[in-house]
């Protein structure tokens, strides 16, 4: 395959301006809204622009984490937007040059580990809070393939990336669906046979709410965020929404996943995992009240995220999870709602793990390809 050997910052514009009138909308998308893995990141949110600082671009613009541990674990992605945009003052933006680079040929230009490795060797600042420094990343030397080549690759790769996004649609799609049918039974309590049932101190006669305190153990995990490893064979929960990986495991089990800080976020997982030491690990004594909880406990965070005096509380205690309230209904709804929820969260656990695999076939054959060791 012919290459021209070439500077990166002579063949992508690196933090290009960008120029924005003060008074109008724009899309925001900030560092935590990026989703490792994902290749597109969407409009968020609309600010009205006043000069603030952070980073601006343009829809099709990659944007690329430059702080630790976003920077090595691969936090990056393309806006998807209408037009221009403000981000973190925590993301490089890269856009190609006009016949040198191909558009989606950059995002997986920066997607290549090497690349983001000789980036994190550039960083600078306090422990914890080191930054990439962007003159360096412009000095990074590669072989560039000529523009009809890259633009094959992009296509390539890209179609994994559309299938993940394809299912990662209808994940959410399932996921709102088990969240409705929570909702609609044990909010509104219009479950099947409700105009028959009795209501008794505001809920359906025999039914009755019970601390979470009382229905499960809680347990955080014990690692730091350091022990994540892109590379690794389990999901490492941590208190970000993106999923980590890691090389070993602590847990086995079905399990609620709360953050303790952070994102304050909350998953549900069956397998082998580890966890953060942030991160609580919820799983029920009876495993019939792991669906009712989790979508309870979904439902509370942001009334528990607000202290008596109306002040935003940023970390949630033990004791604030074992007062949570569950309702528990009689044993034959119960069964009925557990038995949908079931098939639910297998059909989603099923395109999780197509995603993993398409995700692994895309990584594997993106530096054989950018090597040439593969012709398209």
């Amino acid at each position: 395959m012919e290459t021209n050997l070439i500077r990166l910052g002579d063949c992508v514009l690196c933090n290009p301006t960008v120029k924005l009138t003060k008074g109008q909308l724009y899309s925001l998308i900030d560092i935590d809204k990026i989703e490792i893995g994902r290749k597109f990141v969407t409009k968020k949110s609309l600010v009205s622009y006043s000069g603030q600082s952070g980073c601006k671009f343009e829809d099709g613009d990659t944007l690329m984490a430059r702080i630790t541990p976003c920077l090595e674990n691969g936090k990056m992605a393309v806006a998807k937007i209408e037009d221009k945009g403000i981000g973190s003052t925590e993301l490089f933006v890269f856009r190609n040059r006009e016949g040198v680079t191909d558009k989606e040929f950059v995002y997986y230009l920066f997607k290549q580990q090497y690349i983001r490795n000789l980036a994190a060797n550039s960083m600078t600042g306090a422990s914890g809070r080191q930054r990439a420094d962007l003159k360096f990343v412009k000095r990074i030397k590669l072989n560039l393939p000529l523009l009809p080549i890259q633009h094959r690759i992009a296509s390539i790769l890209s179609t994994y990336d559309m299938l993940i996004e394809n299912n990662t649609k209808r994940i959410r799609l399932l996921e709102k669906m088990a969240e409705n049918l929570y909702k609609e039974w044990f909010v509104r309590f219009r479950f099947p046979g409700h105009e028959k049932v009795e209501m008794e101190n505001g809920l359906p006669k025999g039914w009755k709410y019970v601390n979470f305190g009382k229905l499960s153990p809680i347990v955080t995990g014990k690692k730091d965020a350091n022990f994540a490893s892109p590379n690794g064979k389990y999901k490492f929960f941590t208190c970000s929404k993106a999923d980590l990986m890691a090389d070993s495991y602590s847990f086995d089990c079905f399990a609620i996943i709360l953050a303790g800080n952070g994102d304050l976020n909350v998953k549900l997982y069956k397998g082998q995992f580890e966890a953060y030491q942030r991160t609580y690990v919820l799983t029920p004594y009876d495993i019939s009240h792991i669906y009712i909880s989790y979508y309870t406990i979904q439902s509370e965070l942001d009334r528990l995220l607000v202290g008596a005096a109306g002040a935003v509380i940023k970390f949630l205690t033990k004791g604030m999870i074992e007062k949570i309230k569950i309702v528990v209904p009689d044993q034959s709804l119960l069964r009925k709602f557990n038995i949908m929820l079931d098939a639910n969260f297998k059909i989603r656990q099923n395109l999780i793990a197509q995603n993993t695999l398409l995700a692994r076939q895309r990584d594997l054959l993106l530096p054989r390809l950018m090597s040439g060791k593969l012709e398209v």
